[in-house]
């Protein structure tokens, strides 16, 4: 059996891993947004201070332009401002030309800013500014980008961590089923799983542990069954052996009455061998069905003729209910034989003078042959087992009053079988100390 997987090979850590994409994603496409927006923002906000400035010094310049000569006085604050701008400044006159110009022209794109120059609401000229565009806002943007980024990795190692421990927190119920189905694959039949606090979990580990239930009893049976097929196999086929060696020794005859003995043992033997073969053949009852409009009536009749020496040699009376005619299209050889086992069985539990009654009704759906017999009844732990294969109730229905086994416990079994290969169910409709009626419900129609 290969070892359980790493860490990173665990449902824990991928979850984490994809939920640490999945966020480093979202983080991705809105610091993309922030940035854009940020940048837009405070390019404008830039802008406007640029413009606020350029129109403080156009005010400021007003006077030195009213005065004569106006290129000499204005040269020196012009040039001051359009260092402190990083472009170039021009002063214009109210015709568009050039008073003065100073600064270096910034290479890039350009922003051109203009400021009116005025006295008294007359037009003394134009304050124009050609400056570079997003150079000032370069170390406030790296600065933010890179807190961003350090946010962004810190929330994803943080989220990468904290799903992972509360995904291990939530998958230990589930290792708790994957522990218990190794130790049950490994032949500890008694390994059970425990849930969680939540329902999917407990949902989980009580169905496991249904199986579990499941697997031990039927590993019980099944053992049981080994033991009851063998025991039913060998008591036979040593009487067989030891009846023929006895009269190849010459100890008893070989006449009409020892052969018949051989014979009898014989037939037993036989009779075990062909249940197992039956039950294989119940089991691929749907595949071998040929449907046709049965009547249940003569059925019922047929079946009672067909047992009439077991129940001479059980000293049982089989009492068949007058019923009309009923027709369902089923396969007429598996509803015999289910019927024989039903009624076989039905037989075999009730005592000596007793009477097993058939009775047929029917409804417009679906018609019901039910199956009375006057033993002992069903005990109440064995009535969920008592189609199982190879289950024999031990003290209830197991042991007629000679203390002798009945069967091997697959009569009931096979009947199910071919019951469901037809469409149909049959259950225990009541049982008690006054005996126990078995009901087959066959519906009328395909």
């Amino acid at each position: 059996m290969s070892a359980p997987s790493g860490p990173k090979g665990s449902l824990a850590w991928r979850f984490g891993l994809l939920l640490g994409a999945i966020v480093l994603v979202v983080l991705l496409v809105i610091g993309l947004v922030v940035n854009r927006v940020v940048s837009s923002g405070y390019q404008s906000e830039l802008a406007a201070q640029q413009q606020e400035r350029l129109q403080t010094a156009a005010d400021a310049l007003v006077d030195a332009i009213s005065r004569p000569a106006p290129a000499v006085r204005v040269r020196t604050q012009v040039q001051r401002l359009a260092t402190s701008l990083g472009g170039v400044v021009t002063v214009l006159g109210p015709n568009g030309r050039v008073v003065v110009a100073a600064g270096r022209r910034p290479s890039g794109d350009l922003v051109s800013l203009d400021a009116p120059i005025t006295s008294d609401g007359q037009p003394l000229g134009t304050l124009h500014a050609d400056l570079p565009a997003g150079v000032a806002d370069r170390g406030f943007l790296r600065l933010f980008n890179l807190t961003l980024v350090g946010a962004g990795l810190l929330s994803l190692i943080g989220i990468v961590l904290l799903a992972t421990y509360g995904t291990n927190r939530l998958m230990r119920p589930l290792r708790s089923v994957v522990d218990a189905a190794h130790r049950l694959g490994e032949g500890d039949l008694a390994a059970r799983a425990r849930g969680g606090p939540d329902g999917e979990s407990s949902e989980l580990a009580e169905a496991f542990n249904l199986m579990a239930d499941r697997l031990q009893r039927s590993e019980s049976l099944r053992r049981r069954a080994a033991s009851d097929v063998a025991h039913d196999l060998a008591t036979p086929a040593t009487v067989l052996e030891s009846q023929l060696q006895a009269m190849i020794d010459g100890v008893v005859p070989a006449d009409r009455e020892q052969l018949e003995a051989a014979r009898s043992a014989a037939g037993a033997l036989g009779s075990v061998i062909g249940q197992m073969g039956e039950l294989a053949t119940a089991e691929s009852a749907p595949l071998q069905r040929h449907v046709e409009l049965v009547d249940l009536a003569a059925v019922l009749a047929e079946v009672a003729r067909s047992l009439e020496g077991l129940a001479r040699e059980r000293g049982v009376a089989l009492a068949v209910d007058d019923a009309v005619a009923t027709q369902v299209p089923t396969d007429r050889d598996q509803l015999a034989r289910a019927l024989r086992n039903v009624v076989t069985n039905a037989m075999q539990h009730s005592p000596s003078g007793g009477t097993v009654r058939l009775n047929l009704s029917s409804t417009a759906e679906a018609a019901q042959v039910r199956v009375t017999d006057q033993g002992t009844g069903i005990a109440v732990e064995d009535l969920s087992h008592v189609f199982e294969r190879f289950y024999r109730a031990d003290q209830a229905r197991s042991s007629g009053e000679d203390g002798g086994r009945h069967g091997s416990g697959i009569g009931l079994t096979i009947a199910r079988e071919l019951v469901a290969a037809n469409g149909g169910r049959i259950s225990v409709e009541r049982t008690g100390a006054a005996g126990t009626t078995f009901v087959i419900e066959l519906p009328r129609t395909p």
